[in-house]
């Protein structure tokens, strides 16, 4: 069987017995990647959401749009 510090951890089953210790375990993992891994996954994350919203990430001008919340003044 493999190492388990040697396998990816979305290979990984892991039980936790509480919120916080698997909160500390994902702080741990993030905090040993690179900058240049995580920059990567925002990528991976954007493309997917504009895919889910059924935005051409490709398409150039006004075709192309930024969705914009905006809050109420208080």
């Amino acid at each position: 069987m493999a190492n388990p510090a040697s396998v990816l951890p979305s290979r990984q089953i892991r039980f936790f017995s509480s919120f916080a210790e698997q909160e500390a375990e994902d702080l741990i993992f993030y905090r040993e990647r690179s900058v240049a891994d995580k920059m990567q996954d925002v990528a991976e994350l954007a493309i997917a959401y504009a895919r889910s919203r059924g935005t051409d990430i490709d398409a150039q001008g006004p075709k192309r749009f930024t969705q914009r919340i905006q809050r109420a003044r208080s």
